[in-house]
């Protein structure tokens, strides 16, 4: 059988029921993370230009924009919520992927379950399977998909993206296939756009258009049955090399959420940078190191963060997500990183300027050994005016599946995400709601309890 027909034969036979509860429960929790995500990202500058664009634009009001008091369209409420919830660089992470996987796929269960009713059940299936396409097609093409410049989070996401509307559309085996035909060709983004608001508003367009390609394919809509396949297909043209079976044999044996699992970030920064940020807290914590004190910090890389951390002197927010030497002099002059430390005003502050001047980043010849794919090992090396030295490498970092959040840190960071869009007695009240997500008997509910302030 072709790529598109196994994962058809997947999505069909995949339910809420056949999904280890495990698996539902893991999915949950990155659920929530990533709504606390859209829902802070509602109120960025690119966020309020999208908005005014979908507004002018008009739609059929049945899909809610998230924090913003009105609804449209399915197709432009996901573009909306899903590039709100890259905007911040916040959500989580996929090692399969090289990128964000929940970010793509939530905002076709807000917007196409919103207008259908889905339950709570519906909600995580889709979710679960949609997230679990996109990555074991990512196992398959990359590296190399990524190397050659592609945003993974969009140009393999549309395929998520699709699933998860094909499972809440109740798709058959044959449709599926067409959809997923019509996303191949669709598939876009690309990594130039980093440090932009271009780079979250590939998430946005792979929603809307995963949305797109499932309800043309409901309607007759055609494709190839085997564009993965074949000289002019996706793997070929988008990745120069392809794995099928690797594709094909780790659908759901075992499901991404379960190994090797998804990261949860614990700052709104560029995940390559975040070993660094926990090795550079822990140092200045343990020897109560002063900025002052400080004469130069080394940083060593694997080769993926020198590739992506392309912004040694940002001059914007959205630069600054992307430069280590940003995060690293932020976390030594704050001695934490949250939301509200990401302004133009914050970059371009003269003590952070000084500090910044004192970094470097490299990639570590023992650290690139370790390929191109995996943890973002860092090494941080401190040296203070006065002679000393001090040195931390961190492997797991604070978030990632082998150093975990707890429950706790996941819902006060979703506390923290929501309270800069919406009322307290919303976030509680869909916290409940999220908390009990299996329950749920209408999705109508939930998306209900996300009222601006």
């Amino acid at each position: 059988m072709f790529v598109s027909e196994n994962i058809a034969k997947f999505l069909v036979k995949s339910t809420y029921e056949s999904i280890p509860f495990d698996i539902l429960e893991k999915a949950k929790l990155c659920f929530i993370d990533c709504l606390g995500c859209v829902i802070a990202g509602s109120k960025e500058l690119g966020a309020r230009i999208l908005v005014k664009y979908i507004k002018s634009m008009g739609g059929n009001p049945v899909a809610t924009v998230i924090a913003d008091n009105f609804k449209t369209s399915p197709y432009n409420a996901a573009m909306a919520n899903g590039t709100f919830g890259q905007i911040l660089d916040y959500d989580d992470m996929s090692s399969s992927l090289i990128g964000h996987p929940s970010v793509f796929v939530l905002p076709v269960i807000l917007a196409l379950g919103e207008q259908h009713s889905i339950n709570g059940r519906k909600a995580l299936e889709a979710f679960t399977t949609g997230v679990e396409v996109a990555c074991a097609i990512s196992r398959g093409i990359n590296p190399h998909h990524y190397e050659k410049g592609w945003h993974t989070t969009s140009s393999v996401g549309i395929f998520g993206a699709t699933s998860a509307a094909g499972k809440i559309l109740g798709l058959s085996e044959e449709k599926l296939i067409h959809a997923l035909g019509i996303a191949a060709s669709e598939a876009s983004g690309l990594r130039g756009n980093f440090g932009t608001m271009t780079k979250s508003f590939h998430a946005g367009r792979a929603a809307a258009k995963g949305i797109m390609a499932a309800i043309l394919a409901d309607e007759g809509f055609t494709s190839k049955i085997n564009i993965f396949e074949g000289e002019a297909g996706f793997c070929n043209v988008m990745a120069g090399q392809c794995n099928v079976q690797e594709i094909i044999k780790t659908l759901g044996d075992p499901f991404e959420f379960e190994s090797p699992g998804i990261s949860i970030k614990p700052y709104p920064c560029c995940g390559a940078a975040h070993t660094a940020i926990d090795a550079i807290l822990h140092l200045i914590t343990e020897y109560n190191i002063k900025p002052e004190q400080v004469e130069k910090i080394d940083c060593g890389v694997v080769p993926l963060a020198k590739d992506v951390l392309i912004f040694p002197r940002p001059k914007t927010a959205l630069e600054g997500r992307f430069s280590m030497q940003f995060c690293l002099a932020l976390a030594l002059v704050e001695r934490e990183i949250r939301i509200d430390h990401f302004t133009d005003h914050k970059v371009q502050d003269t003590d952070i300027l000084t500090h910044i001047k004192k970094i470097s980043m490299d990639v570590n010849p023992e650290l690139a050994k370790l390929g191109y794919r995996g943890t973002m090992n860092a090494i941080i090396t401190i040296k203070l005016m006065d002679g000393r030295q001090y040195t931390k490498r961190v492997d797991y970092a604070k978030g990632d599946p082998a150093n975990p959040l707890t429950e706790n840190e996941l819902i006060n960071k979703y506390t923290d995400c929501a309270k800069h869009a919406i009322a307290k007695e919303n976030v509680d009240k869909s916290i409940q709601i999220l908390m009990d997500l299996s329950n749920l008997s209408n999705i109508n509910e939930l998306t209900k309890s996300f009222c601006s302030q």
